[in-house]
């Protein structure tokens, strides 16, 4: 059994104002399966480029094992899926047996990777980390081209394993194989034995008592910082009263005695200081999001299915959807949900087939699928005028962004707060329906319980398409799933 350790590892990137890791030391089994959580922009990422000694930091890092990566680069030109998963030198046979466990064993090894989906080609990258039992994979988001199957099958694949860090947003999904947890903070990190549900029932108490020794705390420094106040005033009122050499020399010795008062008590409230915690917690959000008012028919379907170059995308289904309702879309990956909605919408024209209401109001804000290119290309001016940027970028930072990233150019965001910018353009307007096309993807776990709470303190008219199952089970209404098209 060996350790990874961490021994006073501090990094900063070029141009930031504060350190992202400040004499770090942690001390990790090799045989853990350790999920490794917390807010966008805290390093997660950043923490396995220092792991692989991708990044120069001050400190040390110690490992017995030697670490995969993954997403590693993907393979270009003609090259199989046996040789991707041979090329760190596994045997063949080993090969065979990893597509088997994660539920590629129909897939030929002998097809071109490039050939693949989204969710194959994420499932047998992941294989490649584990055919070498030496290796220490070091998993970033693998969930991004998971639908809710794929998701599960990965998570029962993971859990017989043994020895990794994935980095995940999606608890349904750690909660599935992770025997431990690692939250970076904003000023600490925690590690805690068991599941995200263990860290979140251990995190809740340990900040209940932090806040209510943060309240005892700052009441003892408003006591000490008002008597030292008064101490101060009384002794300025007798300096300026003084008329007379004896008087001037008493209130000179009270100023004195003031003076050093105050010192004594300011090193005291200091200290007091000193011992209040920085509690990471998230707030509610203040958004101009409505709720659903009426229950006026919006969309009723009875037995549609879109068709696309004559193919029906999905099996025919049937839907009423009204004004107020929250609406969850379900399907595998490619079975047509967002081209349903794209049709909805008028994004897209393709022909279906039974009977379509579409009654669905003008005033719709829509998250897209492909939200981080024009967010990453937005200039000042396209944030419109100055109150439009505000109310973005106050939602940004409830949803932890820092005041320093919200003044980075947006070409330099990182996925999850580009995703934070997407989802706060459609909260800044009181719009009369809502549609998000997988808002969770690379949203950091604080930030879905606060949309979380937001829709269900507000019940907007919303419709969302996502894969992370406690989300949606918190969040809709009502679910719609897709299924395949029946084969003739």
């Amino acid at each position: 059994m060996g350790t990874i350790q961490t021994q006073n590892l501090s990094f900063t990137y070029p141009g930031a104002d504060h350190p992202l890791f400040d004499h770090l030391s942690v001390n990790l089994d090799d045989h853990w399966k350790l999920g490794l959580i917390g807010r966008n922009g805290r390093g997660k990422t950043t923490f396995l480029k220092l792991l692989l000694g991708q990044l120069e930091a001050h400190g040390a890092v110690h490992a017995s094992v030697p670490f995969t990566y993954f997403p590693s680069d993907q393979p270009q030109g003609h090259a199989t899926v046996m040789q991707v998963l041979t090329a760190t030198g596994a045997p063949e046979w080993r090969a065979s047996v990893e597509l088997a466990r994660i539920g590629l064993d129909t897939l030929d090894p002998q097809r071109p990777f490039t050939s693949l989906s989204g969710g194959e080609q994420t499932r047998v990258l992941l294989a490649r980390g584990f055919v070498n039992d030496r290796d220490f994979p070091l998993i970033d988001e693998p969930t991004n081209h998971l639908d809710i199957a794929g998701r599960q099958l990965v998570g029962r694949y993971l859990r017989q394993k043994r020895g990794f860090i994935c980095v995940s947003h999606d608890e349904s999904f750690l909660n599935s194989f992770v025997d431990h947890v690692m939250s970076l903070n904003r000023s600490s990190v925690d590690l805690v034995a068991g599941t995200v549900d263990a860290w979140k029932a251990d995190k809740a108490h340990r900040d209940h008592r932090a806040k209510a020794q943060n309240q005892q705390l700052q009441a003892d420094i408003h006591r000490l910082t008002t008597r030292t106040n008064v101490q101060r005033q009384w002794a300025e009122q007798r300096e300026a009263q003084s008329s007379d050499a004896a008087s001037r020399r008493s209130a000179a010795k009270l100023m004195r005695r003031a003076k050093a008062f105050e010192d004594r008590t300011q090193a005291v409230v200091a200290k007091r200081q000193g011992l209040l915690q920085d509690v990471d917690q998230s707030g509610e959000l203040t958004t101009s999001l409505q709720t659903g008012q009426g229950h006026r028919l919006l969309i009723s379907l009875r037995q549609v299915t879109i068709q696309r170059d004559h193919q029906p995308l999905f099996s025919p289904v049937d839907l009423d959807f009204h004004q107020g309702d929250r609406l969850a879309i379900l399907g595998a990956n490619g079975c047509g949900k967002t081209s349903l909605i794209q049709v909805l919408l008028g994004q897209i024209d393709l022909p279906h087939t039974g009977y379509l209401l579409n009654q669905l109001p003008a005033d719709v804000a829509v998250l897209a699928q492909d939200f981080s290119t024009p967010i990453r290309q937005l200039t000042p001016a396209d944030w419109g005028d100055a109150q439009e940027r505000t109310r973005v970028w106050n939602l940004m930072h409830q949803l932890g962004v820092s005041r320093e990233r919200l003044r980075a150019p947006a070409a330099q965001w990182s996925m999850g707060e580009a995703k934070k910018a997407a989802l706060a353009r459609t909260l800044s307007h009181p719009h009369a329906l809502v549609v998000w096309d997988e808002p969770t993807n690379y949203l950091d776990i604080v930030a879905r319980e606060q949309l979380i709470t937001l829709i269900q303190t507000v019940q907007p008219t919303l419709i969302i398409i996502d894969h992370d199952q406690h989300f949606l089970t918190a969040t809709c209404s009502q679910q719609l799933a897709l299924q395949p098209a029946a084969e003739h």
